[in-house]
Formats: structure tokens, sequence, C-alpha cells
């Protein structure tokens, strides 16, 4: 049976992915990648990426596809595939995880304007009886009042502070997203990064506290001694 010619460009297919793709030379070099992996590797050193395709790469030549709950930053990933038919290169496509949205819809009109350093002076005059560290701050000083959902906010930033109990110092970094955007009822938002790191973090309540996130449009991402809410600037 004959078979009609397709003529698709795949490699648009391919730039256009949802899902970032990366391709490896031998030594680790980076010789491609399509467009939201420009956006990756603005969160991860691609020698992490290269070094996680080599490890999930199978034995022989050809292609192999793991499940893997990974993140990097605000970007979740469920899967990944690595494939490769030569020494010479290595490619690997990550899997985004898909965003379900809050869990309950916060309206813009129920936010309050809100002065964020009062907030993180409230939130560390709360905890800082108890965790006895030193409070350090490293913050933008000139950004602007914005809306936001002042009760669950200050819920979320304290239960991220009381994880680094045990800290002797805990760093308060706070300023202005460049180039990225959150989108919340079809409108674009720039982001505030609030960024908490310490000596060290207790991991028990980050379910807690991205599940709270979610519910007012904060995204959140952990490391071993950080925490970091990803905020709409909502004006």
């Amino acid at each position: 049976m004959n078979k009609q010619p397709i003529n698709i460009n795949y490699q648009n297919w391919i730039e256009y992915d949802y899902n970032p793709f990366f391709v490896f030379g031998s030594k680790g070099e980076l010789l491609t990648l399509n467009q939201p992996a420009q956006f990756l590797i603005s969160k991860v050193d691609p020698k992490a990426l290269y070094e996680l395709a080599t490890l999930y790469a199978s034995r022989d030549f050809g292609y192999k596809t793991t499940i893997i709950d990974l993140k990097f930053d605000v970007f979740s990933f469920f899967a990944l595939t690595v494939g490769y038919e030569s020494e010479d290169e290595i490619g690997i496509k990550l899997y985004q995880t898909p965003y379900l949205g809050p869990k309950k819809i916060i309206s813009i009109k129920e936010c309050e304007l809100t002065n964020i350093y009062h907030m993180l002076d409230l939130c560390i005059a709360t905890v800082a009886p108890r965790l006895k560290a030193e409070f350090k701050k490293d913050i933008d000083p000139a950004l602007p009042d914005f809306k936001l959902s002042q009760n669950e906010f200050v819920k979320i930033l304290t239960r991220s502070y009381e994880s680094f109990e045990g800290s002797k110092e805990i760093t308060t970094e706070l300023k202005l997203k460049t180039g990225e955007f959150l989108q919340i009822s079809g409108k674009r938002f720039q982001i505030l990064k609030l960024k908490i790191t310490g000596d060290m973090r207790a991991t028990s309540k980050d379910a807690l506290i991205e599940e709270m996130g979610s519910n007012i449009n904060i995204f959140t991402s952990f490391d071993e001694n950080e925490a970091a809410l990803n905020i709409p600037l909502i004006l």
C-alpha cells in the first residue's frame, strides 16, 4: 500500500514543544536546545542536565524513558527520555508536570493592598523568639505595595521560617524577577521571588506550604537549605 509522503517539519515540533529538549556533545557541551529549554537553563546549570542525561541513559545505544519526580525552582517534571545513537551526542527531554491551578480560586478583588516589608518584619518578629537565630535581609528597597491575601501569606511565610529551626543564621532575599511572569485568570503578572536560606531545614512542612501557596497563586520550591516563594506582583 502506497503511503502519502509526509512533508511536515519535525524540527518545529521539537522547537515549540511544551517540554524542554537538549542535545549535548561527548564532553558535556550544549549543542542545541528548544525554546522551553532556554527558560529552564536560567534556573539550572546545563552541566547538571548533562549529568542527569548520562545517569539515566540506557547501557547500550537507544532511548530510555524514566518516571521521575524532579523539580528545578518553579519547574516540575514527572519523567524524562534520554537517547543516544553514537558516542558523540546525547539528548534528553524533560516532561513537565501539568499545572492544575489553585484548589480554590482567590479573587484578586479579595486581596488587600500590602506592604511586603511590613509582612516580612511581622513574620520574623513572630518566629524569632523561638528560633533564636540571627536574621539577615537582602531585599530590593523599592518594591511597590501590591495586592495579596495577607492572612494566608503570613501563614505560609511563618511556616517557611519555622522549617529553619536549628539554623544559627537565616537570610531572606526579596527581588523582582526579570523576564518571567505568572499567569492568573488570563492575565500576566511579574514575579517577586522571596528566598529564605539557613544552615539547616526540615522538610516535614513542605507539602503543606506548597498546598497553601497554590491556593493563593504562590509557587514554591525547596532545596536542602532553601525555601523560595514566587509571588505574583498584582498592582
